[in-house]
C-alpha cells in the first residue's frame, strides 16, 4: 500500500525538496482575483491572459477529469555560483536566478518519475505540470508550500521565495495538508525595494510596471522605468533580493544542468543573432520560450547598454538607432543619449 509518507520519501529520493498534497477543488479565489485584476488592467496586453479561460486555469479537473488530489512541490534554485560575467570590451546583460537553468523542466522531470512510481505501485492516472497550464501559487498555498509575500510570490519557509513549483494532478484520494498560518506581517520592504513600483499594494502587481513582465514584453519602456532597468537582461528579483525571508537560505551547488544558461549573456553577441541563432544557442530554457519574441531580448540589450560605462557599446547602439524597427531604434537612441560614459 502506498501511503502519504511513502510518497513524500520517493520524492525525497529522487531530488525533490519539499511535497505536500492539496485537494483538487477549483481555486475560486484565484480566479475571481485575476478577473479582477485584467479588468483593471493591470497586465501587459500583449500577456497571454486574455486568451486564457480563466475557469480552466483555476480548475484542476480542466486536465484530469476525475482529478481528486495534487501533489505539490518545490524545489529550490539558490546556487553559489558567482554571478555576472562582464569584462571591458565585452558587457553582459543580466539573467534573473530563476533561469540560469530550466529548474521547471527539471522539477518536472523528477515528478514524472514520482508518478510513475505512482501508477506502477497504484494504477494511479494522473498528470504532471511546472509552470505549466494551472494556477500553481493558489495550489502551493493551499497545501502549505508556501505562503504568499507581499510581492505576490509563494514563500517557503525553508527555502524562501527561491522556489520553483511543480504537481501531480491524480485521481487517488489523499489525505491533504494544512495551509501554512503565516504571513509578512507588518514588511513593506519587497514594496519599498521595487525598482519602479509595481508592487501598488499588498499582493497586487502592476505587471505594466514590473521589470520582470516587461523583459518578456515587446514595445517601447516608458522613460521614468528606462531609467531603472539598470544590466537586466530577461526578469528581475530585486524584491526577492531584499526579502528578509531569503536572507538565511543556504545555496546549494547546482543540481541540474538542463537549459543551462547562466547569470548572463554577452550583449554584442545578442544584438548580433537572428531569432533562430538564438533559440539555437539557448535551448530548453525560459528565455527562449515560444511566447517570447527575440525583438524583446535585443531591445533589453540595447537598455542594458545604457547602463554600462563601456564605450564599445556606442558603436552597437549608433547603428541600431539607424535601424528600421521603429522600437529598437527608439530604444537604441535614448540609450545613446543616457550611456553612462
Amino acid at each position: 500500500m502506498v501511503t502519504i509518507d511513502t510518497i513524500k520519501s520517493y520524492g525525497r529520493t529522487l531530488g525533490i525538496d519539499e511535497i505536500r498534497i492539496a485537494q483538487a477543488e477549483p481555486f475560486t479565489d484565484a480566479c475571481t482575483k485575476i478577473a479582477e485584476e485584467i479588468k483593471a488592467k493591470l497586465y501587459l496586453g500583449t500577456e497571454h491572459w486574455h486568451r486564457r479561460d480563466l475557469t480552466r486555469f483555476c480548475d484542476p479537473h480542466s486536465k484530469l477529469a476525475h482529478a481528486r488530489s495534487i501533489i505539490a512541490a518545490c524545489q529550490c534554485y539558490l546556487t553559489d555560483e558567482v554571478p555576472d560575467r562582464s569584462t571591458p570590451g565585452n558587457p553582459h546583460g543580466l539573467i534573473a536566478r530563476y533561469t540560469w537553468r530550466n529548474h521547471y523542466r527539471d522539477l518536472r522531470q523528477r515528478l514524472n518519475k514520482l508518478a510513475q512510481f505512482l501508477n506502477r505501485e497504484t494504477g494511479a492516472q494522473y498528470r504532471v505540470f511546472s509552470n505549466g497550464p494551472l494556477a500553481e501559487k493558489p495550489i502551493a498555498q493551499r497545501c502549505g508550500i508556501g505562503y504568499y509575500g507581499k510581492h505576490c510570490i509563494i514563500i517557503n519557509p525553508t527555502y524562501g521565495s527561491w522556489v520553483v513549483l511543480g504537481e501531480i494532478v491524480t485521481d487517488i484520494e489523499l489525505e491533504p495538508d494544512p495551509p501554512l498560518s503565516l504571513d509578512c506581517g507588518d514588511c513593506t520592504i519587497c514594496m519599498e525595494a521595487c525598482p519602479t513600483k509595481a508592487l501598488i499594494a499588498p499582493y497586487v502587481i502592476d505587471r505594466r510596471k514590473c521589470i520582470q513582465a516587461l523583459t518578456n514584453w515587446f514595445g517601447i519602456i516608458p522613460e521614468e522605468i528606462a531609467r531603472v532597468w539598470g544590466k537586466r537582461l530577461y526578469g528581475c528579483t530585486t524584491c526577492q533580493d531584499v526579502c528578509p525571508q531569503n536572507a538565511e537560505v543556504k545555496p546549494y551547488k547546482p543540481r541540474t544542468d538542463v537549459g543551462y544558461v547562466g547569470s548572463s549573456l554577452p550583449l554584442f553577441e545578442i544584438l548580433t543573432m537572428d531569432d533562430r541563432d538564438y533559440r539555437a544557442r539557448y535551448p530548453n530554457n525560459q528565455v527562449t520560450a515560444h511566447w517570447i519574441r527575440f525583438k524583446a531580448i535585443q531591445r533589453n540589450a540595447l537598455l542594458c547598454l545604457a547602463g554600462t560605462s563601456d564605450k564599445a557599446g556606442i558603436p552597437v547602439l549608433e547603428e541600431f538607432a539607424k535601424c528600421n524597427d521603429r522600437v529598437l531604434a527608439q530604444t537604441a537612441q535614448w540609450s545613446l543619449e543616457n550611456h553612462s560614459t
